[in-house]
């Protein structure tokens, strides 16, 4: 049996419980911001009406759903 400390015990305990929470941290980061990023990319903000609006079907020019004049996706999160 390895003699240990209570001291040494709760030290090791408490560094392996912060490492683990890390851990967790970092993972749940790096969904959120893949998430995110692929909610943006479905974005498109119309430059005629102001209207913020989801087109999923991939192609660079889309449809205004409330004037109809046609919008280049620009990518970036609003």
């Amino acid at each position: 049996m390895i003699p240990i400390t209570l001291t040494w015990f709760v030290g090791v305990y408490l560094a392996l419980f912060l490492a683990g929470v890390l851990v967790l941290w970092i993972g749940y980061e790096m969904t959120r911001k893949r998430r995110a990023t692929r909610i943006a990319r479905d974005r498109v903000f119309c430059r005629i009406c102001g209207t913020c609006y989801t087109d999923t079907t991939g192609t660079d020019l889309t449809d205004c759903p409330v004037c109809g004049s046609r919008n280049e996706r620009s990518g970036q999160a609003f």
